[in-house]
This record gives structure tokens, sequence and C-alpha cells, in this order.
């Protein structure tokens, strides 16, 4: 069997580090609220202080993709809200509170939160 190694670099061992302690918070509260907003706060400053990149022309397509998708992603929300949002008609975070109720379903939440945060501010 070959021997596999994982070596963390620096920023996946900070996203590491920062999920674990923040998914001690308890859910709907001011420390998760907060748990929440300094890694999109500091993401933002790093985004905001790298060079612009040079000018990207985007598709039409893909814009049109994107529009799409988040537009069928706010209907089901809204939708789901005024009627409801129950078992009938649930939000996203309804479906998601059975994972996030213990804590490694949290800890991977955190991880798939920050990651695409990072990922998206390094592009």
């Amino acid at each position: 069997m070959p021997d596999v190694r994982v070596r963390l670099g620096r920023w996946e061992a900070v996203v590491v580090g920062y999920a674990a302690l923040a998914a001690l918070c308890r859910p709907l509260t001011v420390q998760a609220a907060v748990a929440v907003a300094l890694p999109g706060i500091a993401l933002v400053v790093l985004a905001a202080r790298r060079p612009p990149p040079p000018r990207v022309v985007l598709a039409p397509r893909h814009v049109a993709l994107w529009v799409g998708l988040v537009g069928v992603f706010a209907t089901w929300e809204a939708t789901a809200v005024l009627w409801g949002n129950d078992a009938a008609h649930p939000t996203l975070s309804l479906l998601l509170d059975p994972a996030l109720a213990t804590y490694p379903g949290r800890f991977a939440g955190w991880i798939a939160w920050l990651g695409v945060g990072r990922w998206l501010a390094i592009r």
C-alpha cells in the first residue's frame, strides 16, 4: 500500500483551526453570528488588497447561468418562507438543521463555508 501523506498549507491549517473553534458556537447566537462575519470580513479585505486582475469579459451564457441559479434559489427560499417554512415547504436552513445540529456536522459545514469563501477570494 502506498504511503499517502496529506500536508496542509498555512491557509488550509487556518481554515481547519477556525472551523474547529467556530463549530463550538451554538447556532443562532451572537457568538455564531460574529464567527460567521469575521472570516467574511477578512476575505473581503484579502480580496481588496490584491492587485486588480486584468479586465475579464464575461460570456453572457455564464452570467445567465449564475443569474438563473440565484433566481431559482431566491424563489425557492421566498416561497418556502411565505408558505410556512415547514416539512412540506422547507428552506435551505431547515433542510440543513439536522446535519448542523451536531459538532461534526457544524465542523464540516464550516470547512465547506470557509473553503468556498477562500476559493472565491483568491480567484
